[in-house]
């Protein structure tokens, strides 16, 4: 327990620094303590004696993952293969976490019935969906830092892995009473106006503001997500045990 705290008392510690850095404009210093902060929220989780098989485990390995190689990119200014590798493989794993997440909560989800109740929201979702990232793609890809298909198909497959997990949560919590799902929902917003404002930061304008806007967001976003992972859907379940006496 008294290793837990004081483990929880460093994340919160960075967190602070980091947003300070930001704050202040120090984003090469900035990156390189972020890149600590998720690894560590990982070894909190494990030392909690959390379930080491949830996809939620697997969506925080593979974003520690991504997030620690953060350390390295002072390093890709005087070369382009480790570069290409970090920003290649840096997101690639970002849109497997996003992926293990949304399975994750797919999974507690009976998607028939969901079908059944919701048809109209979840094709008006759908369509939603579809407007956003293309026009979130399109505007990454019209800045200079993008070139060709490859690019574009990354950028195209890591907004959709967003948006798809914000599609989900939002289901997911309009089909349950459960702050479970209220918390899963809040960490996607804040991921999705996160991502939305740091396009705009690194390629239509490089204000700082944007840059403090958006780390702020992903804090948020991972405090929602750790808080959830705590919790159950057992008041959700109630409901549908009710549901079904009545039927």
């Amino acid at each position: 327990m008294q290793k837990t705290k004081i483990l929880l008392g460093v994340i919160i510690v960075l967190t602070i620094a980091f947003l300070g850095f930001q704050i202040f404009g120090l984003q090469d210093v900035g990156g390189i303590v972020r890149s600590l902060i998720l690894p560590l929220l990982t070894v909190l989780y494990c030392m909690s004696n959390r379930c080491k098989t949830s996809y939620f485990f697997y969506f925080l390995i593979l974003y520690s993952i991504s997030e620690f190689m953060g350390v390295f990119f002072p390093l890709a200014e005087n070369s382009i293969t480790i570069d290409n590798i970090l920003y290649y493989g840096g997101n690639l794993l970002y849109i497997a976490a996003y992926f293990c997440l949304s399975i994750g909560v797919l999974k507690t989800m009976n998607l028939t019935k969901i079908f059944n109740r919701f048809p109209i929201h979840i094709l008006i979702l759908l369509a939603l969906d579809v407007y956003s990232i293309v026009l979130v793609t399109d505007t990454a890809y019209q800045s200079d830092y993008l070139y060709g298909i490859i690019d574009y198909s990354l950028e195209l497959l890591y907004n959709f892995s967003v948006m798809f997990l914000l599609t989900v949560t939002l289901i997911n919590y309009i089909s349950r009473d459960s702050k479970k799902a209220m918390n899963l929902l809040l960490g996607a917003i804040c991921i999705v106006f996160s991502e939305v404002i740091q396009v705009a930061y690194f390629y239509v304008s490089e204000k700082n503001i944007l840059s403090i806007v958006y780390s702020i967001l992903l804090v948020f976003a991972f405090g929602f997500f750790y808080l959830q992972s705590g919790m159950s859907y057992m008041k959700a379940k109630k409901y549908e045990v009710l549901e079904k006496m009545k039927a």
